[in-house]
């Protein structure tokens, strides 16, 4: 394993940054005379690695022409959300989305923020919640997906799955309903968990066979919804087992396929495959600079590299031994690689909603970064397309923790750095050190590549201009012949 040029520590986590809050306090006038010098609105320097464009506005100052929610007192917090921001309030449960390229304000309002999830075609969605708690979704055009009419509805990738009542991770069972956020009905089916499934997180007995087969009456296994795609509804008997089912009209409630601790292409030892799979994410894989047009495939070709849905990535732990991760063909299940983690992680929670705390996805260059619970590295960088481990990361007394990954790119934020540098650019690929002495720190970056730099504590958005009909705010001139209404 390759260790780090700058080692890092674990403490990853999503780019919810604390930045600067409005304009910084002035300058004391000297012997009564001087004027206080205004914030700088000029971008000074280059811009960081694999960001392109120009500054398109700054953040500050009385010509900025800002939302309040900037001057928040005790800070804010700006999350990328496909090609905008979400500007939120450390003080109160305010937020704002802001497009990333012209500036609009596509939603704003008093709300609590849940967290990121996404739709059924994998774009990112927000779960919020109004004064009342009732939840409700939005998109990252500022619309409203959808708004929770039942206490025990709930979204899930583009899909709304109504829970029996007093449903819990203990008591798993029941009927359940999958519609989709229109509220039409999609499939309903009962669910009667294994007797042998343990739903406490713990491992299955060796005579526990994951509930992979069809109870007496031929019917296949079910379970709890846990993820969903296309139309696919992926579920979790809770156990060692998930199912595909299809949510198509044709063959609605049909099994597509399963997976389970137990399936000899896995390769899991006995302390794992009783294990409750933790789904990480479903990722597509970058494109291998062929035309998209281009269908000359070999025969070798398997899997997701011949269906272009990309890897459903699962994670295999057990107790004091290194994980196992799997990747998976979406539409057929089919077992892409394996790979075992150099670490020891935390044994996944029945039903768990996708992903793992600290993981960052390189979309560019197909890198996934997982972070290890304990072991000989505190992080390491997957390959998705062939299942191998690019680099490791191994703790030293530097303090960085990657904040995000964008366009081949890895960032860190660097502590008790004594050249003043918090931030710093590591190769996605290779890991070798990009940049270290940055004209700006990158506090973040949507998918459009636009950014906001914070430098001497203000801040400026860089990127793309926008195309003429985003910069007119995306409107034509309405027809006479337009219904007013």
């Amino acid at each position: 394993m390759r260790s780090a040029r700058v080692p890092l520590a674990c403490g990853i986590a999503m780019l919810l940054v604390t930045g600067c809050t409005g304009d910084p306090e002035p300058a004391e006038p000297q012997n009564g005379e001087a004027e206080p010098s205004p914030p700088p609105t000029e971008f000074r320097g280059d811009l960081p690695p694999g960001l392109e464009g120009e500054v398109l506005r700054h953040l500050h100052g009385e010509d900025a022409d800002v939302h309040p929610v900037l001057d928040d007192g005790q800070g804010v917090r700006i999350s990328p959300v496909a090609g905008a921001f979400l500007i939120s309030s450390d003080g109160e449960d305010r937020h704002l989305l802001h497009d990333a390229a012209t500036g609009e304000t596509l939603w704003e309002g008093e709300a609590g923020f849940r967290g990121f999830a996404s739709d059924s075609d994998g774009e990112p969605v927000l779960l919020m919640a109004d004064t009342d708690d009732v939840p409700f979704v939005l998109g990252p055009d500022g619309e409203q997906v959808w708004a929770a009419d039942d206490a025990d509805d709930a979204y899930l990738d583009g899909l709304v799955v109504d829970r029996p009542d007093d449903w819990s991770d203990e008591e798993p069972g029941g009927a359940f309903t999958v519609s989709d956020t229109d509220g039409e009905e999609l499939w309903s089916y009962d669910f009667e968990p294994p007797e042998d499934a343990d739903v406490d997180g713990e491992n299955g007995s060796e005579e526990d066979d994951g509930g992979d087969a069809a109870d007496e009456d031929g019917d296949p296994p079910l379970g709890v919804p846990v993820a969903a795609w296309d139309d696919t509804v992926l579920l979790s008997d809770g156990a060692t087992s998930l199912y595909a089912h299809s949510l198509d009209t044709d063959e609605t409630g049909e099994e597509l396929w399963s997976v389970t601790g137990q399936d000899e292409e896995l390769g899991l030892p006995d302390t794992a495959a009783g294990a409750v799979p933790q789904i990480l994410g479903r990722y597509t894989l970058p494109e291998e600079g062929e035309d998209a047009d281009d269908e000359e495939d070999t025969e070798d070709e398997v899997g997701a590299e011949e269906t272009g849905d990309g890897l459903l990535v699962l994670r295999w732990a057990q107790p004091e031994a290194p994980s196992t991760l799997s990747a998976h063909d979406p539409a057929t299940g089919e077992t892409v690689w394996t790979l075992r983690e150099p670490g020891t992680n935390p044994a996944a929670e029945p039903f768990a909603s996708p992903g793992a705390t600290g993981s960052l996805h390189d979309e560019e260059t197909g890198t996934l970064l997982l972070q290890q619970a304990s072991g000989e590295a505190s992080l390491i960088a997957v390959d998705l397309a062939e299942g191998e481990e690019r680099w490791g990361l191994e703790d030293d007394d530097t303090a960085i923790s990657p904040a995000f990954a964008f366009g081949g790119f890895v960032y860190g934020d660097q502590r008790g750095d004594d050249n003043g540098n918090p931030q710093l650019v590591l190769d996605a690929v290779t890991m070798d050190l990009v940049d270290d002495e940055l004209s700006a720190r990158v506090e973040a970056v949507t998918e459009t590549g636009h950014a906001i730099l914070v430098q001497d504590r203000q801040r400026f958005v860089v990127g793309p201009p926008p195309e003429d009909d985003e910069a007119d705010g995306g409107d034509e001139e309405p027809s006479p012949d337009d219904d007013p209404s």
